[in-house]
């Protein structure tokens, strides 16, 4: 009994001295964004930590070829410890997205990472200019346009978000819901998508106006670069995922413009092979809410017409995006899984590329307005 307790006794200081190495709070640089973009040897990365007490946004940046030596580089100049578990949004520079295997390397290193959460968010940071996916390979240098500072995009986006650094992953988390015009993706989820899709997804975007951001759009990003989506084609991009609750249409009807508030969106896929051609068949169910109108209530034939109106401009919406898609010859809007699911002996027979092109599609919107408004 004795020897147990000498022993557990010299155990004991063992345990304690584990605290010992492990820095306080106030010794920390908390991380809540981080901004990558290429550079001309490797990544140019740029570290955002949470400033509660000036509530100035504080910018420490490295230029490395991975994530992990950028981070001893900040931490070679600063007094705190640079810690990424408190990370909450990931922006990736236009530049890195046209860039495959710059990409590759760094959500690789991202995936691996022990302190990197799956769940924080991913976006995109583009120029407003539009940009489509090219046949032809280039490098980023000459994708992006020419500025002192290819970086300062994503340094623009960060000081924007100043004190706790987390307007975006606020923004994406709560407001991007109801406003369907963009879609927030977290890392998990952008991984699974690429890995479904051939190395094709899609992340949701922001762009500088003037002096302030602007959020809405995506960015089509495969192995051939990147396109950028505006925000009717995100939108029609979220319909086809069945996701577009909040979205809000516009109808024109006789001499007035009205507002439908899309509550519920629903998306069905049948696929049938004839021929050469594999007909895609998109059945979208859309519930809204009448938002406006000249005051009074309409009746059952109006309801009905109203409903084609908004039907065929869901229709027109959807039809763009899936051109947009099929003109790049790229499927980011992960057409290609279902029809490999529900026509697998063709699947086996060829590539996904020549699958695609194979492809025809049928888009048949359904919208049911579910309230009519009231007259006051």
């Amino acid at each position: 009994m004795y020897k147990k307790f000498v022993l557990l006794a010299l155990a004991v200081p063992f345990f304690l001295t584990g605290c010992w190495d492990k820095k306080d709070p106030e010794d920390r640089a908390f991380i809540i964004t981080l901004g990558v973009d290429a550079a001309e040897n490797g990544c140019h990365f740029t570290f955002a930590p949470a400033n509660i007490e000036t509530g100035e946004a504080e910018i420490y940046a490295a230029e490395s070829e991975t994530l992990s030596g950028a981070v001893a580089q900040v931490d070679t100049y600063t007094s705190r410890k640079t810690d990424l578990g408190q990370l909450k949004t990931v922006i990736l520079g236009e530049g890195l997205l046209q860039d495959s295997a710059r990409l590759d390397a760094l959500l690789g290193e991202l995936e691996r990472s022990q302190a990197v959460s799956e769940k924080v968010t991913v976006t995109a940071w583009t120029w407003s200019r539009p940009v489509r996916f090219s046949g032809v390979k280039k490098s980023w240098r000459e994708i992006l346009p020419r500025v002192s500072s290819w970086a300062a995009c994503v340094e623009k986006a960060m000081k924007e978000d100043s004190k706790t650094g987390l307007f975006l992953w606020d923004f994406y988390k709560n407001t991007a819901e109801e406003v369907a015009v963009t879609k927030g993706i977290d890392l998990d989820t952008f991984l699974t998508e690429r890995t479904e899709r051939g190395g094709n997804g899609v992340l949701p975007r922001i762009r500088a106006e003037g002096e302030r951001l602007r959020l809405g759009g995506g960015m089509a990003v495969s192995a051939r670069g990147a396109s950028i989506l505006n925000e009717e084609e995100e939108r029609g991009y979220l319909f086809l995922l069945g996701d577009a609750e909040g979205a809000v249409l516009e109808g024109r009807y006789k001499a007035a413009v009205l507002p439908l508030a899309v509550t519920k969106t629903k998306a069905d896929y049948d696929f049938q092979a004839a021929g050469d051609t594999v007909l895609c068949t998109v059945t979208l169910s859309v519930e809204g809410t009448l938002q406006g109108g000249r005051g009074e209530l309409l009746s059952a034939e109006q309801k009905t017409e109203l409903e084609s109106i908004f039907s065929a401009s869901i229709k027109e919406e959807v039809e763009h995006t899936i051109k947009t898609a099929l003109s790049e010859g790229v499927d980011f809007l992960g057409i290609l899984p279902r029809a490999e699911r529900a026509l697998p002996q063709l699947a086996k027979a060829c590539t996904r590329e020549q699958l695609w092109e194979r492809m025809a599609f049928r888009v048949v919107p359904k919208v049911q307005i579910t309230d009519m408004g009231r007259k006051r």
